[in-house]
This record gives structure tokens, C-alpha cells and sequence, in this order.
């Protein structure tokens, strides 16, 4: 079972600083150090013009997940991470809400901060998925972050 309290703190941080994950409604299912899982409501202000999920608000959904990794898994007092790419493939229609989960072994967390330490401009590339409630994949998105460097 993860932490409740570490769940809600990230997801209030997210949506606080990012008002567009507070209006899509991205919600904080599951956190513990190194892993998280999230949830896309499906509603009316998520959708395009055919009624389906729109494909920003769901690339929007999987590289926030990506960061509230970023949250539970390195040390972003000294890390904060900045998005310099990404590529999203859409598999299929989103009608419903959708999960994210992620997580990262201590043994990658170690050799990230590793790489941080020996370049700070290391870039870390990151596999994330939007999987519907029938355990299909939706969309899938790989993610390329870069981390600024607080302090020494």
C-alpha cells in the first residue's frame, strides 16, 4: 500500500503549480518513494471535437506523471527536472479514464544521480503509458528530461 498523505502532498503540489493538471483533473492514485500512479478522468473539458479524449491533455497527463516521478524518485532539492522532448504514439481511442504508472528501481535512482553528478547536463529518457480500465494501452510516450542543477 503507498503513502496517502505523500500521494495527496504531490498531487496538491501538482496541481498548484501546473493550474492545467488542477483543470484536467490529473489525480494522484498511489505514491511511495520511487513509484507513482495516476488518473485521467474522462469529462467534457478532456475531449476533442469526437468526442474523445483530446491528444494534448493526454500527452499533458503522461509527462506530469513523468515528473511526479521526478518528485518521489530523486533528490529535487539539488535536481529539478525540465522536459526537452517527448513523442507520444496513440493506439487507440480514450473514452474513459485512463492509469499511468511508473516506477524506478533505487539501483536506476543511483546510477541517474550518478550521471548528474559526473554531468549535470545528463539527459534522462523515460517510457510512460495511459492504460485504460480493460488493461489496454491507449498511448504511449517516450520522454527525454534534462535536470537544472540548484546549488553547488
Amino acid at each position: 500500500m503507498g503513502d496517502e498523505h505523500l500521494a495527496s502532498s504531490i498531487e496538491r503540489i501538482a496541481r498548484t503549480t501546473v493550474p492545467a493538471l488542477d483543470y484536467i483533473g490529473l489525480e494522484v492514485v498511489d505514491a511511495r518513494p520511487g513509484r507513482v500512479r495516476t488518473r485521467l478522468p474522462f469529462r467534457p473539458g478532456n475531449g476533442n471535437h469526437v468526442g474523445t479524449a483530446y491528444a494534448g491533455v493526454l500527452f499533458s497527463f503522461l509527462e506530469a506523471t513523468g515528473g511526479l516521478l521526478v518528485l518521489v524518485a530523486f533528490d529535487v532539492s539539488r535536481f529539478v527536472p525540465i522536459i526537452v522532448a517527448g513523442s507520444i504514439r496513440y493506439l487507440r481511442a480514450v473514452t474513459d479514464p485512463v492509469e499511468c504508472e511508473l516506477s524506478l528501481e533505487q539501483v536506476e535512482r543511483d546510477a541517474v544521480h550518478s550521471a548528474l553528478e559526473q554531468n549535470p547536463k545528463h539527459r534522462w529518457t523515460l517510457a510512460a503509458a495511459a492504460v485504460a480500465a480493460d488493461g489496454g494501452v491507449a498511448c504511449e510516450a517516450e520522454l527525454v528530461y534534462r535536470f537544472k542543477t540548484i546549488g553547488g
